[in-house]
């Protein structure tokens, strides 16, 4: 028999602390989310240290990875994290638990965020290859709500022009124009078709159903955490290193953010995306993003500049 104390390896510990205290109290779902954490997040990181030589510092990185990310999946993160070493301490394992003071990083309230910078990177790479690729580009550089993705039509492609027409998913709000991006432009000339619509059943043809965009969205994801490295037995997921909360909409609110980092006028914004109301828009556009406010304070400074230019000439 082992014996577990203080110089047990982290990831012997949680593993042991998963199957004992966890398993028989949550639904299998959830523990496999867990384990899912536990390989995904913990062990790359502190899997191979003793238990005695983790520091706080090191277990706020970890959670620190869930930045831009739902408060819902870094809450659950931090939770598996303190159950753990809390438990340690009650076990005897360890003197002091070095969990108790995580403190969240920003995240996202609702299920509506933007995607990481990480997870830009590897949506582009895996539409590289998947069906469901130039339908994931669309929402991403358009913002077209899902819905609308079924309504999309070849004809409302202006090539010519550089404009995209989308028909809204809301009654109180008409179609509208939207930029046709070049990164999207190039993909929709390389599949340029007669079809009707833009996007169809690979099997029928016909136009997507809720359920048949559904089943599409989670064979992208499934492809998206094989290309994030996601281990496989059998052909299954065995972990995924897919938030939980990366949905559909996620790439609508990227482009949300695109705009606003981009210096779009929330006023423009409003129309580009389609929002009754410019309350609605002020509600992405109320957090500045890191580009959108280093882009304001190289303005600031060059009319900073450009002032004193003047001044000094006129002096001379």
């Amino acid at each position: 028999m082992v014996t577990t104390n203080e110089n047990t390896p982290v990831k012997k510990w949680f593993s042991d602390y998963l199957e004992t205290y966890k398993r028989s109290t949550v639904t299998p779902r959830t523990y496999d989310q867990l384990l899912s954490y536990c390989k995904n997040y913990i062990f790359p990181s502190i899997g191979d240290r003793r238990i005695k030589d983790v520091r706080p510092l090191d277990l706020q990185r970890i959670l620190n990875t869930c930045v831009g990310q739902s408060a819902s999946h870094a809450n659950k993160l931090r939770n598996l994290i303190r159950g753990a070493f809390r438990q340690a301490r009650i076990d005897r394992v360890i003197i002091y638990d070095p969990a108790e003071s995580l403190t969240m990083p920003e995240t996202t309230s609702g299920t509506h965020r933007s995607i990481t910078d990480d997870e830009r990177r590897y949506i582009l790479m895996t539409c590289e290859h998947h069906r469901a690729g130039l339908w994931v580009l669309f929402m991403l550089y358009t913002g077209a709500r899902p819905d609308e993705t079924r309504k999309a039509l070849w004809a409302d492609i202006d090539f010519l022009s550089g404009v995209v027409t989308l028909h809204s998913s809301k009654t109180n709000y008409g179609d509208r124009r939207v930029p046709l991006a070049p990164a999207l432009k190039s993909y929709l000339l390389a599949v340029r078709q007669e079809n009707v619509y833009l996007f169809t059943q690979p099997t029928t043809g016909k136009p997507h159903t809720k359920t048949s965009m559904r089943q599409m969205w989670e064979s992208f994801r499934r492809a998206l955490a094989i290309e994030m490295g996601a281990q496989t037995y059998r052909g299954a997921l065995v972990t995924t290193p897919v938030a939980d909360d990366l949905t559909p909409y996620c790439l609508r609110h990227t482009y949300a953010t695109d705009l606003q980092t981009a210096g779009v006028p929330i006023n423009v914004a409003k129309d580009l995306l389609g929002h009754a109301t410019i309350a609605m828009t002020s509600q992405i556009y109320t957090h500045l993003s890191d580009a959108a406010f280093a882009s304001a304070a190289e303005r600031i400074v060059a009319l900073d500049d450009a002032r004193r230019q003047n001044k000094l000439a006129s002096i001379k």
